[in-house]
């Protein structure tokens, strides 16, 4: 096999084709990947061509052009998920910041690859990169590698070990291994030995767990989620006769969903809009209908406070089968332009008859230090009222099957203008329904009263801090080695 890769790489020049066809390639390759429509082998070869033309390139001419065609790529991304009524113009409000958090993985590969342990600089790097974006910044995890790999129930296991980091990093590391491995036209055990062998292992680890997760039998509730004929995002508001018409509806689903055996129910997102003045009724109402019915509800709505500008708040009301109120929760991270109050309070967990329930709202849910919260709470379950729109969907559904995982605890996630699904600890979609089909907007599944214990919960985000370690570490040594090679020149003046 060696041999044969070693014959193959030499036949293949790369320095006979013009760079710029690399950086076409790499386009091209990118926007088949991540978000809808994306095809998962291509991430493993992603950023290759982009690499191969650092390699082939100098100058700040070529790193402009390059970061050009970044933003190209990740425009080509972004657009895929662009539809009404999300205007064009955030195509460039998330490729640009994308880009540029990629940048650095890149550039400093380019400046260093000749240097020892160099190979794992790359993917060091680019999960620094989207740590900080997901942790400290609005734009979440879109753009994250680790997605690619949203239809690979295996592959996502994995996520339970070191997080979205432990996942990018392997998909980054094969990447910059092809390139090294065509670039420099030998195989090695660190370009293709040992990224295949973790590869394979990962793959082993994540079958092996998802299999035994169904070998013993396991306590489960019956859960629905209820979705809502409400289709206001924003101005104008609707009338008083279309709110009361949403309220019929949704209360007779709930109804339907409860009889037919559901003891925790969620609405979606924005499921109706609730004026100020009449909020105070709308709330007693909500816990006679769970206390009438013995469930334990998860009511979200949105409450105007102004319409010039147009400001809400945008929330659930959490109610036991009692009808008591245990918390009310502001959505915490709106998305970037929704003009929604941002909450602030304490994240809470509720005790739902042994089963520790927990719920957030949608764009919440891409930010993994939230789901890290309830995992520190002991959440067995998070509800996760949500509402998309066409073209982001069904991927940011998907996405919520990675803080699953990751925390290993339940998602019932119910959505408006997209795809509603009640996935395991595992990652696992064990139902699921799609607002666009025709049907009765109610989804009915089982899911585990208890969560499980994952890795990644327990050590949380140590292998991004130790990736950190390494970086650090390998630019002082790079540091000392140059001022080593170049030391300096003292002149002696001879009278």
């Amino acid at each position: 096999m060696k041999n044969s890769l070693n014959t193959l790489t030499k036949e293949f020049k790369v320095s006979t084709i013009n760079p710029l066809w690399y950086l076409a390639i790499g386009v091209a390759i990118m926007a088949l990947t991540h978000m809808t429509f994306s095809i998962e082998v291509m991430a493993w070869i992603s950023s290759v061509p982009f690499l191969m033309y650092l390699s082939l390139t100098q100058g700040w001419k070529s790193r402009f052009t390059f970061f050009l065609a970044l933003v190209l790529a990740w425009s080509f991304v972004v657009t895929k998920i662009i539809s009404d009524p999300i205007p064009l113009v955030l195509v460039f409000l998330y490729s640009i910041p994308i880009s540029l958090f990629h940048l650095p993985g890149y550039l400093i590969w380019s400046k260093f690859k000749n240097q020892k342990y160099a190979l794992f600089l790359f993917p060091v790097i680019m999960i620094i990169m989207e740590w900080i974006q997901y942790t400290f910044t609005p734009l979440a995890s879109w753009g994250v590698v680790a997605y690619t790999m949203h239809d690979n129930v295996s592959l996502i296991q994995t996520v339970s070990l070191f997080g979205l980091a432990g996942l990018s990093f392997l998909i980054y590391w094969v990447n910059v291994s092809i390139a090294t491995l065509i670039i420099k036209r030998k195989s090695s055990i660190s370009t293709f030995h040992l990224p295949l062998f973790v590869l394979l292992l990962f793959i082993f680890f994540g079958s092996i767990r998802y299999d035994m997760s169904k070998a013993n039998g396991i306590d489960t509730v019956t859960v629905a989620a209820v979705g809502t004929d409400s289709e206001a995002s924003g101005l104008p508001l609707p009338t008083k006769e279309k709110t009361e018409k949403t309220k019929t509806v949704l209360f007779k689903r709930t109804r339907t969903a409860a009889e037919g055996g559901a003891k925790i129910i969620s609405w979606t997102e924005a499921a109706i809009f609730i004026m100020p003045e009449d909020e105070k009724e709308w709330i007693n109402s909500i816990k006679e209908l769970a206390s009438e019915l013995n469930i334990t509800l998860v009511a979200s709505y949105v409450s105007p406070i102004s319409q010039s500008p147009l400001r809400y708040e945008n929330k659930y009301q959490f109610i036991d089968s009692s009808g008591n109120i245990t918390h009310t929760y502001l959505k915490h991270q709106p998305v970037p332009g929704e003009p929604a109050v941002q909450g602030k309070s304490p994240l809470k967990v509720t005790d739902i008859k042994g089963t520790k329930v927990a719920a957030a709202i949608c764009y919440d849910y891409d930010f993994p230090y939230l789901a890290k919260g309830y995992g520190e709470l002991g959440a067995d379950m998070v509800i996760l009222p949500s509402s998309d729109w066409r073209d982001i969907d069904p991927v940011h559904t998907e996405m919520a099957a990675f803080r699953a995982a990751e925390q290993g605890h339940s998602v019932l996630r119910s959505t408006r203008f997209g795809l509603s699904a009640a996935i395991t600890p595992y990652g696992e979609m064990v139902s699921q329904l799609s607002s666009f089909d025709d049907n009765d907007k109610i989804m009915y599944s089982q899911l585990p009263t208890k969560g499980v214990t994952t890795l990644f919960s327990v050590i949380q985000d140590s292998f991004v801090y130790l990736c950190i370690g390494f970086f650090l570490s390998f630019m002082a040594i790079a540091s000392h080695s140059k001022n080593k090679s170049n030391p300096t020149t003292i002149s002696m003046v001879r009278n």
